[in-house]
């Protein structure tokens, strides 16, 4: 009988311990390496901050130096200058010589020049250097004063200021040491400085380099000598780079100086940085091999006995998945040891869950049909929403036909309820919504479905109709509810709505056509006033998508500058002349001709392309008041724009204003805004706030077309108006209406007594012209002195009255038009 050769066996407990220690350790290793990439990468990011500090802290010293410079130059420009403030070269030499020491003691000035429109030197004062090419003649030609940094033997910093001396455009250059700006940046950030020569002087020094300018020269030369034998110059001066010498460790970082080829080199000894990282290492092995003795006798102590109940527990977690849950608690068990462990609440914990999945299976088919109902119904309202009101429709729409002959769709949007969003707050908006949805519900049929699909959007689903008079006689049902006083908290509203109706009888109709016919037909109720509503035909579709092509059309003529403004002169009745200019927007398409703004601007006035349209307009205005101011010579008119309500109550209008007024060097008292009584009716609010944005900046308003709608008293006391328009409808029958000239007289003594201005507009005779200067009319516009004209034409008309811009009642300004152009 052979002998069977012996067998080896290591208990699974000890295989488990030593594979435990075994990962132990090589998590250990793994962890110090990552540990050990993650404290370099932290040191790299370290010294990657540092350069940036240093950088940012260079950048903001220098343009320290550079603004001091400018400080420094007004002060001695100023000390430089005559009695009449003009510089003189004789003037400016004596002065020169007797301050200069003042200059270059307080001023920490090395050297001053003064030069030519070509840089050469009239007048040198200090240091003579020769700073000459460093400026093109591109920069010379900016007009603002500019800084720069020349090398030669040592560094400075120079300032070239544009100034006239004797009449002549000349400048004047400041020279000063380079040290006051690098000196606070070495002490501060404790770093050793080099300035190292441009490529193309002699090979002297470190890179084959004249080394400048260099912190601790003893000392620095050899670090300078050894790094540049290892490391490229573009190479550090692309990324900070570390290296190890002579037992230090040391960070090395630069940028180009100058564009003469001169480099900036910083440098700095992080030994400590690097001791850091040896004792981490050193303290790192130690703790693990502590970690890994500690971990072998826990495991050993702790693991035996629980390896068995884990197995244990491992065979009965399937039964959860089998619902199997009184097997599970037979099995398993519930222990009631005082002293447990982790496996006692993890087996205690599985009893928990099993109990807990028992309830769960008990109570999930009623929680899912629950979300099934919250999914299709509005959380505020408790109507159906739009999930459930496009199911409802295309129920509605399957129907025709079979049950129905043909359905109708209301939709329903709230008027001003954004208004009362704002000034009541969401509660009582909500309140209301609320509300809203209990009168449309007893309002309709029982067969009919009330839905809400947002905000203050109601949609009504009728069914059944035998007739198109079924639908009004709801209709009125639903206005009659809804107007009834409403009483939430302290407040009492009336509430109205805009309803848009569309009827179908096709079932293959899809319901999102409905839908767009339905709203169309309620932004035509919209449009025609509170409490309407409007029945969807084809003229509706045909409306809208004339609208959408004007909307294309004006946004094309926008980018290919298609509009522009015509300029009819207001004239000072009392002192004869031209004192400023109605701009009256033009539209010039290249296939219709002439457009006028009353043909297209009510369109897109609500529209994206409206208020483009305004934005425009203001753009093009400043910019055609700055170049009339200059070819006319004269700045005191003003140019008077007529916004539309939507354009004069976007938002950022007035931001736009004033970045153009800045853009052109425009005072905002040029500017003068025109707004009708339709924007205050819209939204008084907003306007009055827009309004006193306006004063503020010093921008001039306007009230345009006053008589013609809602006036009121009250707007006029108010609103920070400055000027008052009469409309031309009170003025054209001055000749012949005793009614008239009196209210026309009335208006302006009310507007003088508030101590306004009054404008006069559609003056087309001398007769109006006179009796408006005897009742003490401000100004007045019309076809008596102008029609509109482009900018070619005013100027040439313009030119003829001369720099004050006298008018003369011997002609017309230009030749006579329809007021129909206008």
């Amino acid at each position: 009988m052979t002998n069977a050769p012996k067998q080896f066996i290591i208990s699974l407990r000890w295989k488990f311990i030593l594979s435990f220690v075994a990962m132990l350790m090589l998590i250990g290793v793994v962890i110090g390496v990552m540990a050990m990439n993650r404290f370099n990468q932290q040191l790299e990011e370290v010294i990657s901050q540092k350069h940036d500090s240093l950088y940012r802290d260079y950048q903001h010293r220098l343009r320290a130096e550079h603004n001091r410079l400018i400080e420094l130059n007004r002060e001695i420009l100023f000390r430089l200058s005559d009695k009449k403030g003009l510089l003189q070269l004789q003037h400016l030499r004596s002065e020169l010589d007797e301050n200069w020491s003042d200059f270059e003691l307080f001023g920490g000035l090395y050297g001053l020049q003064l030069l030519d429109a070509e840089l050469q030197p009239l007048l040198i004062a200090g240091i003579n250097l020769n700073f000459q090419p460093v400026w093109t003649s591109a920069q010379r030609a900016i007009g603002t004063p500019s800084s720069y940094i020349h090398c030669e033997q040592a560094c400075y910093v120079g300032l070239l200021v544009p100034i006239v001396i004797d009449g002549k455009p000349s400048f004047i250059l400041y020279t000063t040491s380079f040290e006051a700006v690098i000196a606070p940046l070495v002490e501060f950030h404790q770093v050793q400085l080099a300035v190292l020569g441009g490529a193309s002087e002699p090979r002297k020094g470190a890179w084959g380099r004249n080394v400048l300018s260099l912190s601790n020269r003893s000392s620095n030369i050899h670090v300078l000598a050894e790094v540049s034998q290892r490391l490229p110059l573009q190479k550090i001066l692309l990324e900070p780079q570390r290296l190890r010498f002579h037992n230090k460790s040391w960070s090395f970082t630069g940028w180009e100086l100058t564009n003469e080829g001169e480099q900036l080199l910083l440098f700095k000894d992080i030994g400590s940085l690097a001791e850091g990282e040896r004792s981490f290492i050193r303290d790192l092995v130690s703790i693990l091999l502590i970690a890994g003795v500690l971990a072998s006798v826990l495991g050993l102590a702790l693991f035996w006995l629980p390896l068995a109940r884990i197995r244990r527990l491992s065979k009965v977690l399937p039964l959860l998945g089998q619902s199997r849950f009184d097997d599970l608690r037979r099995r398993l068990g519930r222990s009631d040891q005082r002293w447990g462990d982790e496996l006692i609440s993890l087996e205690n914990a599985t009893l928990d869950v099993a109990g807990q999945l028992e309830r769960l299976e008990g109570d999930l088919e009623r929680y899912t049909e629950e979300l099934q109902r919250m999914a299709m119904i509005d959380s505020l309202t408790g109507l159906p929403n739009r999930a459930m009101f496009q199911h409802e429709l295309s129920k509605a729409l399957s129907s025709i036909g079979r049950t129905d002959d043909q359905i109708s769709l209301l939709f329903l949007d709230l008027d001003d309820f954004k208004r009362v969003n704002d000034t009541l707050g969401h509660d009582i908006g909500d309140e209301l919504l609320k509300a809203v949805a209990n009168r449309l519900q007893k309002s309709v049929r029982s067969m009919d479905t009330v839905c809400r699909l947002g905000g203050d959007e109601f949609t009504v689903i009728v069914r059944g109709l035998e007739s198109e008079p079924d639908i009004h006689r709801i209709i009125h049902q639903i206005f009659a509810s809804l107007q009834q006083p409403l009483q939430l908290g302290n407040q009492t509203l009336l509430i109205s709505t805009s309803i848009g109706v569309a009827f179908c009888d096709n079932p293959m109709m899809h319901s999102d056509e409905l839908i767009k016919r339905a709203d169309l037909a309620m932004y035509q109720a919209k449009q025609a006033g509170r409490s309407n509503y409007r029945v969807f035909n084809e003229q509706m579709q045909q409306s809208a998508s004339r609208r959408l092509q004007l909307t294309k059309d004006v946004e094309l003529a926008i980018d290919q500058q298609q509009l522009s403004l015509a300029l009819q002169p207001i004239i000072s009745l009392q002192q004869d002349r031209v004192v400023g200019f109605e701009g009256l927007c033009r539209w010039h398409h290249p296939v219709r001709g002439l457009i006028m703004p009353g043909t297209f601007m009510k369109e897109i006035d609500d529209s994206v392309s409206g208020r483009k349209v305004g934005f425009y307009v203001i753009e093009q205005a400043c910019e055609l008041l700055a170049r009339l101011s200059t070819k006319l010579a004269n700045d005191e008119f003003y140019l008077s724009l007529n916004l539309s309500p939507c354009q004069y109550l976007q938002s950022g209008l007035v931001e736009h204003i004033r970045a153009q007024l800045q853009r052109h060097q425009l005072r905002p008292n040029r500017l003068v805004l025109e707004l009708t009584e339709e924007v205050l009716i819209k939204s008084l609010d907003v306007a009055m706030q827009v309004m006193h944005q306006l004063k503020d900046m010093g921008i001039q308003i306007a009230i345009d077309d006053f008589g013609t709608g809602y006036s009121s008293l009250t707007y006029l006391k108010q609103l920070p108006f400055d000027l008052l328009k009469v409309d031309q409808g009170f003025v054209s029958d001055l000749d012949n209406s005793d009614v008239d000239r009196n209210i026309v007289t009335n208006v302006i003594d009310l507007a003088h007594t508030l101590n306004r201005s009054v404008v006069a507009e559609g003056v087309e005779n001398h007769d109006q012209r006179q009796f408006l200067k005897r009742i003490n009319c401000d100004y007045a516009q019309g076809y008596l002195f102008a029609a509109p004209m482009d900018e070619h034409q005013l100027v040439s008309s313009m030119v003829k009255l001369g720099p004050e811009l006298n008018w003369s009642d011997s002609e017309s300004l230009s030749g006579r038009r329809s007021p129909s152009e206008k």
